[in-house]
């Protein structure tokens, strides 16, 4: 008899448990997002992007892009499915299934860092990030994100892409280099001077290239800057960019290195260099 009363409560244990389990799941089915918000950020290169998207009290939704690229956008919008659609993001990229925490195995300085935060409707809320440590798709995931915000960009403001970008750099041991790439109706030109190879050139690319380099400038936040990061060393190898846009924003900015250069002054040079040879 004691066994049979001993089954029976479990079973009617277990019984609860499944039914408060799939209570659960169907409210987890049901919630929806109300608050989202992504960052990402690299100390030595000083660079990174942000995502944010709110509910205010008189009930429209904003949106705050930060990528760098001529600065951060507030954006505003009724259109409530931004949720519907980045919780698809959530559950694609099983973003929902990331630990709380990643950390390297060694102590790293200035790394990247980045942080995920969104809250339910339920009041429930999820948060992850990390430090030079990302789960297996983050990078996946990521460009997604990337790719989704603009789309709110674009759609809000217009397409705004480069018109006009210019890259030089000097020192006093004869480093002399300009980099240009300008948009046409049907052809973009690129002019290459490097006077340490002896090269002057131009050469008509596609338009696409232009595309190419927005998205490279928007990883590597390029902004108005005359204090990016100048060193004291009379030896210090100087960099200048200016950018024009097709709204007829532009930016400049003047940066420089002692030894090696950043990551944003790399990633322009290893764009224009591909040409070097053509």
């Amino acid at each position: 008899m004691k066994k049979l009363l001993l089954f029976a409560g479990l079973l009617a244990v277990t019984t609860l448990c499944m039914s408060q389990n799939n209570n659960n799941k169907e409210k987890m089915e049901k919630e929806h997002i109300v608050y989202f918000s992504f960052d990402q950020n690299n100390a030595m290169a000083m660079n990174g992007e942000k995502y944010n998207v709110s509910i205010l009290k008189d009930g429209r939704i904003k949106i705050v892009i930060d990528e760098g690229l001529r600065g951060e956008k507030e954006l505003y919008t009724d259109d409530s499915t931004i949720f519907d659609e980045l919780l698809n993001l959530v559950k694609t990229y099983e973003m929902d299934k990331y630990e709380s925490n990643y950390q390297p195995d060694m102590r790293v300085f200035d790394g990247d860092s980045w942080s995920l935060y969104y809250k339910y409707d339920t009041r429930r809320s999820v948060s992850s990030g990390g430090y030079m440590a990302w789960p297996d798709n983050f990078r996946e995931a990521h460009e997604a994100m990337s790719h989704y915000f603009q789309k709110w960009r674009d759609c809000q403001k217009g397409v705004v892409e480069i018109d006009y970008f210019k890259f030089t750099t000097k020192n006093n041991q004869g480093r002399d280099i300009a980099y240009t790439l300008e948009r046409g109706e049907t052809e973009a030109t690129i002019t290459i001077h490097d006077a340490e190879q002896g090269i002057d050139k131009s050469l008509k690319v596609s338009n696409d290239v232009i595309t190419e380099f927005h998205q490279r400038a928007s990883l590597v936040r390029l902004k108005s800057s005359l204090y990016d990061h100048i060193p004291s060393d009379p030896d210090a190898t100087m960099s200048t960019y200016f950018v024009r846009y097709n709204n007829g924003d532009t930016i400049e900015g003047k940066t420089g290195y002692t030894t090696y250069p950043s990551h944003k002054e790399s990633a322009i040079m290893d764009f224009f260099e591909r040409w070097l040879r053509e």
